[in-house]
């Protein structure tokens, strides 16, 4: 090993150490802190996902909290989850601990995954860390107003906000892989070996797995980094990195199934805004144009990784451009790329920047690296201060959340429940309550659930009938109390248009402050109800004021004349119900229907249906007494992805003596 080669190694490892430790200065409380002062974030929703994997693990089927129950695929792409649960079960930590410290952990880790990508491919060692330590100290998306103003000044840490203040955990996590994920690419396109593909491959399915920005930037990301290829060599890299795209969604497939991405692409173009192809496809026709132009003006420039780092910088900025300028949507959500524009532009500044700097005086060079320490210090201090006054620790029982959550497996008992905004976002953090809504929109499988939700919060053209109809939707969705934050209440949110209108007409609960539990009767406490066929709703609701059907489907829940069928969970995916049916009669189950679900009556085989609701109707088939057991398998679909993704994980590991003998490991 040769002098110089020391030297540059010697050199990465203290550019290293400076990453770890800039940027560990930032956000160290959040590896020593348990829950901080921003309880209007969502990472509630997070930990709770975490906090049910480590109660149910390794039976991940059904996850009954949010929206009337859903598949655990639909609760979130579980692989930060995963991690925060397994790092929480080592550490004797709780899951708020655990992601905290796991999402710490990205951010920290994140601008040294940029330095060696970037280096790795370029071997430009001094343009690599300067790019990294731009990304660490500076937030190019606050020329834009929006974001300036949301963080409160152009020097302060865009990034350190999302995290932080927003809960953007996931997205953190991204971010840090995503170049990773890039550079193991490049790596199995360059030498083609079994090993950097098992690696890339690998990478891609993690990222897809941790959140729907992870699979939207790893595609921007390959196809950058298969432009800035010499031309020849492209025709060759293009199938390699479809063929790792495939394995790796293959890989990741159990928990995306085809399903979750319907639901996700046809849930994301309403959640914020008019994202549908429609109204993106003309912002996205018009970035592409840029994009290509700015391709073929780019072959000039000699060093591929500069190339690279212009096409990618170049994407992110226009979509982020386009939206908080023009109000144009390329992508769904398109704000939140602000965080993919903070990681790139840096590249692209640092490498555009580098071969004018190489003509500069030495005189010049010393002047620039002086201002830029200034700037450096300043913003290490600015940046320092800001994260303090966003990571204080707060003792969680004193929170509106937690006492809601403590009411309710006080006074509840484990019932369905309407849980309101961030309440409902941290409920499942420190309780079991299963809520009719709550979770993340884009995932949820039922419509419904989020048309009732709308109607209940705003009362919309209801006139008198607001609070009959809000009664009408709770019953038929099977809750049992529901909680209303009053104006005065220490909730950010307040999402309801007319708090008192449960005052007189449902009885309290339990009330503190201005903050109040109602309970809705229902007959029994079962989710399982014996209803005539022609009772069921069949149509699904055109708007939350269309409620003929349900009210007639109330009514029979209602019928003390009906048997009842109180149904027991022994698992999130498994309930019992022993009842008395007859021809004519089916069992009416509140929760949300899946192909997944399947039935035995008596012992045999029975059909479920969708009612117009998005719930289960089991029709049993039975004349008299009637044992039900309604169990949830996944279904085909599921059995199918979990089979691929079985096969290509042994066949990965299988080929690794045959392709890449042992002796090369080491």
């Amino acid at each position: 090993m040769t002098s110089a080669h020391v030297t540059t190694r010697t050199r990465a490892s203290l550019y290293i150490f400076i990453l770890l430790a800039i940027n560990f200065y930032f956000v160290k409380k959040l590896f020593v802190v348990e829950f901080t002062n921003n309880m209007q974030h969502n990472a509630g929703s997070f930990m709770a996902i975490s906090r049910f994997i480590q109660l149910h693990w390794p039976h991940l089927d059904w996850y009954p909290w949010w929206f009337a129950g859903e598949p655990f695929e639909n609760s979130y792409t579980p692989m930060l989850h995963l991690i925060d649960a397994a790092v929480a079960s080592m550490a004797g930590w709780s899951t708020a601990r655990a992601f905290n410290f796991v999402t710490g952990t990205f951010y920290v880790t994140g601008p040294v995954f940029l330095f060696l990508f970037s280096w790795r491919i370029s071997r430009f060692l001094e343009t690599s860390f300067f790019a990294a330590l731009i990304y660490s100290l500076f937030s190019p998306s606050l020329i834009f107003k929006v974001f300036r103003y949301d963080v409160g000044s152009l020097w302060n840490p865009w990034r350190v906000k999302t995290l932080i203040f927003y809960g953007e955990g996931p997205h953190t996590v991204v971010l840090a892989a995503l170049p990773l994920a890039l550079l193991l690419t490049y790596l199995a396109i360059q030498r083609r070996r079994y090993i950097w593909m098992l690696g890339a491959a690998s990478a891609m399915a993690f990222l897809v797995l941790v959140n729907a920005f992870g699979a939207v930037d790893l595609g921007i990301g390959c196809a950058c980094l298969l432009a800035a290829l010499p031309l020849k060599q492209i025709p060759r890299a293009v199938p390699l990195v479809t063929g790792l795209a495939i394995a790796a969604y293959l890989w990741a497939s159990p928990f995306l199934t085809p399903s979750v991405i319907q639901t996700i692409s046809l849930n994301s173009q309403a959640v914020g805004g008019d994202f549908s192809m429609r109204a993106m496809l003309p912002t996205q026709a018009l970035i592409f144009a840029g994009f290509a132009v700015l391709w073929f003006l780019a072959r000039r420039l000699p060093d591929p990784f500069t190339r690279f780092s212009l096409l990618f910088g170049y994407v992110f900025l226009a979509v982020t451009t386009a939206f908080t300028l023009w109000n144009k949507a390329a992508l769904p959500q398109p704000n939140r790329y602000s965080l993919e524009m903070d990681l790139a532009i840096p590249l692209a500044f640092a490498f555009l920047l580098r071969p004018i700097v190489r003509r500069l005086s030495r005189d010049a060079c010393v002047a620039g690296l002086t201002l830029f320490a200034v700037l450096a210090v300043h913003q290490i201090v600015q940046f320092g201060r800001y994260a303090r006054t966003v990571t204080r620790a707060i003792d969680i029982t004193r929170t509106i959340e937690y006492k809601v959550a403590k009411a309710f497996d006080t006074h509840v008992g484990g019932l369905r429940a309407f849980v309101t905004a961030q309440a409902g976002t941290w409920l499942n953090v420190f309780s079991n309550t299963p809520q009719m809504n709550s979770g993340h929109d884009p995932f949820s499988p039922n419509w419904v659930v989020g048309m009732a939700t709308f109607t209940i919060f705003s009362g919309m053209n209801a006139g008198t009938h607001d609070a009959e109809n809000s009664i009408v939707w709770l019953k038929a969705l099977g809750c049992h109390a529901i909680y209303v934050p009053g104006p005065n209440s220490r909730l950010d949110a307040k999402p309801f248009e007319h708090p008192a209108k449960f005052d007189g007409i449902l009885p309290v609960l339990w009330h503190e402050e201005d903050d109040t539990i109602y309970t809705v009767p229902q007959r029994t406490p079962s989710l399982a109800h014996v209803v005539p066929e022609a009772a069921v709703v069949e149509h699904r609701p055109v708007n939350g004021l269309d409620t003929a059907e349900a009210v007639r489907y109330i009514a029979t829940l209602d019928d003390p004349a009906l048997p009842p069928a109180i149904m027991t969970w022994p698992s999130p995916s498994e309930g019992h119900t022993r009842t008395v049916l007859h021809p004519g009669q089916v069992l009416s189950v509140q929760v949300t229907y899946d192909r997944g679900w399947i039935a035995r009556a008596n012992g045999r085989n029975a059909r479920i249906t969708r009612d117009g609701i998005g719930m289960s109707a089991v029709h049993a088939a039975c004349d008299g007494d009637c044992a039900i057991d309604f169990i949830f398998d996944g279904g085909l679909e599921r059995r199918i992805c979990r089979y691929l993704s079985w096969t290509i994980w042994f066949g990965a590991l299988l080929a690794i003596p045959v392709t890449y003998p042992l002796r090369k490991l080491y």
